[in-house]
């Protein structure tokens, strides 16, 4: 049987009374869930969910809480191995606990429960610092959430990927766990290593994916970064035969649409991504550029990407919403329709980012460090770093402490993955963090967007064998022969 009868009373007895974690005012209350759950999931057998209880601010011992969202996913098994794996969304802002529906099948977490949190600020956590402002792209969007939020009594400082790992760490204790394993991805990365960091108690082994470690200088790197995952793309297209048969001298086709489409937006009538009704569009050279930028976060979507180039570059303009389509249907791309947005929370990447990246950062240095002056894409990261430290001013949030910007070393053993194409965590960043982790196992997975622990069945197999046993390598034999993408042809 799967659970004693012991365990089963202390299940009854947490549904009757809160949860206390041990040495901290945190505590869990059992609640509905906020989503519709899948077929074959049935809330209180497999899927639980919950509020956690933690304060807001720490760090000055505000009397002030908030809630976090949580929910469990059993493992189908019957024989369930006692450490549970815990996801990290990304962002910072991204949400977990809405996207339960799609972990159903992962193959490694068939012995392993997997825990989801929204993580403060974020999904159904209250309060959510998303920004409607700036979704509806509203004139003066960041400064009318932020003032609406501090009005509100939100305390913009106190999230932060130090309150976050606490709130990691509350939970592990609060649900009653001795070990789990953290699995993050991108900013999740971050957290589980400050949660490394700050709360190395309970955590068995960690899986980081798509790496944002916090010794990087992101935006200061931002241009040339970009030039170089499109640089990458470029060269991959023309060292294959197929590829550059079929779309040969991509690089200066692309410039050059972007270009023309900068000189005169293209209109044309076009999917809507939420709501999926045709609809007006415009399309400018530098939203072809993030529009791309974006797809390259997904896998699948990479291969197609010189053909979508030469269409647009010829007046299908709609190649470009497909695209964006396929890659919204990925398991990295997870999303949940909601009584209101919880997909992302720009309040909250806001006040990470502002803090513990963009203050330690000089707006010179990451303007002059972008490559190629007057090219498309140097125009383009200018306007990018521009905004962002705009909307840093605009945030008014003080720097983190300067231990957000070191390195961090842990010897808990640790897998490290990235991506060969991820444009926004270059692999680079993955190599930093596992040189300060002297247990850990790096890999670099061809052809792989951002988000790629789910790539293929040899990736799915690695993080098995990992969970497995995490103080032993992986067989990675397999990582050879995942080879190049498989280009997209006329």
């Amino acid at each position: 049987m799967r659970y004693a009868y012991g365990l089963l009373f202390l299940m009854l007895a947490l549904m009757i009374s809160p949860v206390v974690a041990q040495d901290t005012k945190s505590y869990t209350e059992p609640t509905d869930c906020w989503m519709e759950l899948a077929d074959g999931l049935v809330e209180g057998e497999n899927v639980e969910c919950g509020w956690l209880h933690v304060p807001e601010d720490r760090a000055n011992g505000s009397d002030t809480t908030i809630q976090l969202a949580y929910a469990i996913l059993r493992a189908p098994s019957d024989d369930v191995m006692p450490d549970p794996v815990i996801y990290l969304s990304g962002g910072p802002g991204g949400n977990a606990v809405a996207e339960l529906n799609e972990w159903v099948d992962s193959s490694y977490l068939q012995d392993r429960d997997l825990i989801l949190l929204d993580q403060r600020g974020t999904g159904y956590s209250l309060p959510s610092l998303n920004c409607p402002e700036v979704e509806n792209e509203e004139e003066d969007g960041t400064q009318a959430c932020h003032d609406r939020l501090v009005d509100e009594g939100v305390n913009l400082q106190a999230y932060n990927s130090a309150e976050n790992a606490a709130d990691v760490a509350d939970l592990r204790v609060a649900l009653g766990y001795d070990e789990w394993n953290l699995f993050g991805i991108s900013y999740g990365t971050r957290l589980a290593l400050t949660v490394m960091r700050d709360y190395p108690e309970g955590v068995r082994s960690v899986v980081i994916d798509s790496v944002y470690p916090p010794e990087v200088r992101s935006w200061e790197e931002y241009g040339k970064n970009t030039l170089d995952v499109f640089t990458r793309l470029f060269e991959a297209c023309a060292a294959n035969a197929d590829c550059d048969s079929n779309y040969p001298n991509l690089e200066t086709l692309f410039n050059d649409t972007v270009e023309q489409l900068n000189a005169e937006p293209a209109e044309y009538v076009g999917t809507d991504e939420d709501s999926g009704e045709e609809t007006d569009h415009e399309l400018t050279g530098d939203a072809f550029i993030d529009r791309l930028f974006q797809a390259m976060y997904s896998s699948t979507s990479i291969p197609s990407i010189p053909m979508v180039i030469y269409e647009v570059a010829n007046g299908n303009y709609t190649a470009l919403d497909d695209l964006e389509a396929g890659a919204n249907s990925e398991e990295g791309f997870r999303r949940q329709e909601a009584d209101e947005d919880v997909t992302d929370s720009e309040g909250m990447n806001a006040s990470v980012e502002c803090q513990e990246e963009v203050a330690f950062l000089d707006l010179d240095t990451a303007l002059d460090n972008v490559p190629n002056p007057g090219t498309p894409l140097h125009n383009n990261s200018i306007i990018s770093i521009q905004e962002t430290f705009n909307d840093c001013q605009i945030w008014g949030v003080k720097p983190a402490d300067e231990i957000e910007a070191q390195p961090v070393e842990s010897d808990i053993p640790t897998l490290v993955v990235a991506g060969e194409f991820d444009p926004i965590t270059p692999a680079k960043w993955a190599e930093s963090a596992a040189s300060h982790l002297p247990n850990s196992f790096f890999y670099v997975f061809p052809g792989g967007g951002h988000g790629v622990i789910d790539l293929n069945d040899c990736t799915m197999g690695i993080m098995q064998e990992f969970l497995t046993d995490p103080t032993v390598e992986p067989d990675a034999i397999c990582v050879d022969d995942i080879g190049e993408p498989d280009w997209t042809l006329p």
